[in-house]
């Protein structure tokens, strides 16, 4: 009887150790009867880690009747004028309130909505394999996925040009959906690989690529990290 107990307590308070999984709480933004949190992991993980992630938070978080878990990936900053990448959210509700939407379960059998908003590990694996006919000949300096517009960005470079950099868009598919030969500038010590006629700009430092709009010429539009 005592070892059936002791299966039982280990059982229910499972979910309430902390998950194997590192991630760090980055923001905390109050919404109706609750809360949300935005939470940095530091790779493409499953479904089921963030689960596990969020029943671990809730467990901490139970005096909210809503709490939503927004995941973010490395190279997100909060000073970029287009906002963060989401890769996936989990919500728990307020359980009065009958949501279509809770589909989900948890170790403690609670019920909360999940959605991948960007490419789930399989998926970014499969993007980052493509290596499409424009690339022939040239050498791969970076492949960046961007889950806020479901397309995968390829820098490159011909040394048969003297050094001509390339920047591929690719759709979630493989099609190239923009191919431009940056002009290469330099200013303030930063280089820059202007894409556009209007200025828009690309950065790429510490293995993060950072794009800047013309009509906010030094503030980041959106950032993107290396990051399978």
């Amino acid at each position: 009887m005592k070892k059936i107990l002791f299966v039982c307590l280990v059982v229910l308070t499972a979910c309430h150790s902390k998950p194997k999984t590192p991630f760090q709480v980055v923001k905390s933004t109050k919404i109706k009867d609750g809360v949300k949190l935005d939470v940095q992991v530091k790779s493409r993980i499953s479904k089921q880690e963030m689960i596990d992630i969020a029943c671990y938070i809730k467990s901490d978080s139970s005096d909210y009747k809503n709490l939503q878990v927004d995941y973010i990936l490395p190279g997100n900053n909060y000073e970029n004028k287009g906002g963060i990448s989401v890769y996936a959210t989990a919500a728990y509700h307020d359980q009065a309130v009958v949501n279509p939407a809770d589909t989900v379960k948890d170790n403690d059998n609670d019920l909360l909505s999940f959605e991948f908003i960007g490419f789930t590990a399989v998926q970014a694996k499969e993007l980052l394999a493509m290596n499409p006919k424009e690339l022939t000949g040239k050498h791969l300096i970076g492949k960046f996925i961007d889950d806020a517009t479901k397309t995968i960005t390829i820098i490159c470079e011909d040394k048969q040009e003297d050094n001509q950099l390339y920047i591929l868009e690719l759709d979630a598919v493989g099609n190239v959906v923009s191919a431009i030969a940056p002009m290469e500038v330099t200013s303030k010590g930063i280089k820059k690989m202007v894409v556009s006629q209007q200025g828009d700009y690309m950065v790429l430092k510490d293995s993060i690529l950072t794009l800047y709009s013309s009509t906010d010429y030094d503030k980041p539009f959106r950032s993107i990290k290396q990051v399978l």
